[in-house]
């Protein structure tokens, strides 16, 4: 009973685990129309890490494609306030066919989440072989 326990929640987090990876690969191959984004704010966030406050920032672009603006969250962040100062540029690319969906240039999508549902579902099914 235990084995095939292993095995279907292998299977079920390798699925999960392709679907996050597959749906970022899209993405960054969807997104292809080059375009200047301005920083419009950063986003404060704090984590705590043995006892010690760190401060994180994480630059929102707004962006502007046929006459209509849109404004997207970065994936990644930074603990210096002046790495991405607010009015300043990034480059980013978007889906020419739904100009909502974006990619930041020079900064690599996250795969974590991705990876992990894979490992962990790739150890599983090796479990079930033992």
């Amino acid at each position: 009973m235990n084995d095939i326990f292993f095995f279907a929640v292998g299977l079920i987090l390798l699925g999960i685990g392709l679907l996050l990876i597959t749906a970022k690969v899209m993405a960054y191959i969807k997104c292809t129309v080059p375009i200047h984004a301005t920083v419009i704010k950063l986003e404060k966030e704090y984590t705590h890490l043995r006892s010690v406050a760190h401060t994180h920032y994480r630059p929102v672009v707004g962006y502007v494609v046929d006459g209509k603006k849109y404004t997207e969250k970065a994936h990644f962040r930074t603990n210096r306030e002046t790495k991405y100062p607010i009015g300043s540029k990034m480059e980013i690319c978007y889906n020419p066919g739904k100009p909502e969906e974006m990619r930041f240039v020079g900064h690599s999508f996250p795969l974590p989440a991705g990876l992990m549902f894979l490992f962990i579902g790739a150890v599983l099914i090796w479990c079930y072989f033992l």
